[in-house]
Order: structure tokens, then C-alpha cells, then sequence
């Protein structure tokens, strides 16, 4: 695993690579996030019916 962060820092550059990390991390809390609101919605619509 070293190897290959590295072997990316070398060929991209490291702020490409940070960008990538703090990509996928973004997009792992933003699919937990909205997997939370579509259960606060169904919440809501079973209150009003």
C-alpha cells in the first residue's frame, strides 16, 4: 500500500493525490448522509399519512 501512495506522489504530484483521498473520504460521509436524511424523510411522510 506505501508503495503505491508513493509511486502516485511521485507520478501526480502530492496535492493531487491528498485531493483524491479527501475525495473519496467526502464522498463515503456525504453516502452516509444521505442515506440518514432518506430515513428522516420516510419518518416524516409516515407522520403525515
Amino acid at each position: 500500500m506505501e508503495e503505491t501512495i508513493l509511486s502516485a506522489v511521485s507520478t501526480v504530484g502530492f496535492p493531487i493525490v491528498i485531493t483524491f483521498y479527501l475525495l473519496i473520504r467526502f464522498q463515503t460521509t456525504m453516502d452516509k448522509f444521505c442515506d440518514k436524511l432518506d430515513a428522516l424523510i420516510l419518518e416524516i411522510r409516515k407522520e403525515h399519512s
